[in-house]
């Protein structure tokens, strides 16, 4: 009887275990009750979400408290100084068609910058004309008086933030334009620096004919020394 009674315990044992059921949730895991699938995503869900917020907080904290490049605020003056515009007051006469306020600039070094008038006043006659201006290099010479080689391309770069247009000018009327020298760092392409010496330019004002053409109005020679 005893032996019957375990028997039958054993069989009811062995139903049981044949009759569990195992869940494989999303994430892998098993489960022996569906609904923990569910808490088990959920959960997940909530470790991702945090895990992103905190991440997201870290990067826009990270790019807030990021160092700025440093930018350089100053500027440099390409305005006519009083000085030159005195200068160019002096010898500006009512007899004069084209002056510059110092057609030699002195003591200037690699990279420095100076700003120099010319005035052009319209004396051909009863009408109006139409004027340009252009800066052509022409040579330099160190201080012996030797010719220095150079791509000219280079040096008259110096010139380079000069932007001329066309000036319309009603009998005796005047106009002034600063120009702006700029010396550079190298005579020749293949690196040699610029060196001190003289650097000649020719300043040519020319007035534009009926016929579209343009004649010599006025020639002048600007003349800048680099030293060291």
């Amino acid at each position: 009887m005893k032996w019957n009674i375990a028997l039958i315990l054993v069989f009811l044992l062995l139903i049981g275990c044949g009759q569990k059921t195992v869940y494989v949730c999303s994430d892998e895991t098993q489960v022996e009750d569906a609904t923990e699938c569910a808490e088990s995503i959920i959960e997940e869900s909530m470790v991702i979400s945090e895990t992103i917020q905190a991440e997201t907080i870290e990067s826009i904290a990270s790019e807030e408290t990021a160092v700025e490049p440093a930018t350089d605020t100053s500027q440099q003056s390409y305005v006519l100084s009083d000085s030159e515009k005195a200068l160019l007051a002096e010898r500006f006469t009512p007899s004069v068609r084209a002056v510059l306020s110092t057609p030699l600039v002195k003591n200037l070094h690699i990279g420095d910058v100076y700003v120099v008038g010319l005035a052009v006043q319209n004396i051909l006659g009863a009408s109006s004309h139409d004027f340009v201006v252009d800066i052509k290099f022409r040579e330099a010479k160190d201080f012996s008086g030797s010719i220095l080689e150079t791509d000219d391309e280079l040096v008259q770069a110096w010139f380079e933030k000069n932007i001329f247009t066309t000036y319309t000018l009603q009998r005796n009327e005047e106009i002034t334009l600063p120009i702006i020298i700029e010396v550079g760092d190298y005579l020749t392409e293949t690196g040699d620096p610029v060196i001190p010496g003289t650097y000649i330019y020719d300043v040519y004002i020319s007035y534009i004919t009926n016929a579209g053409n343009t004649d010599e109005y006025q020639d002048l020679v600007l003349t800048v020394q680099v030293t060291e």
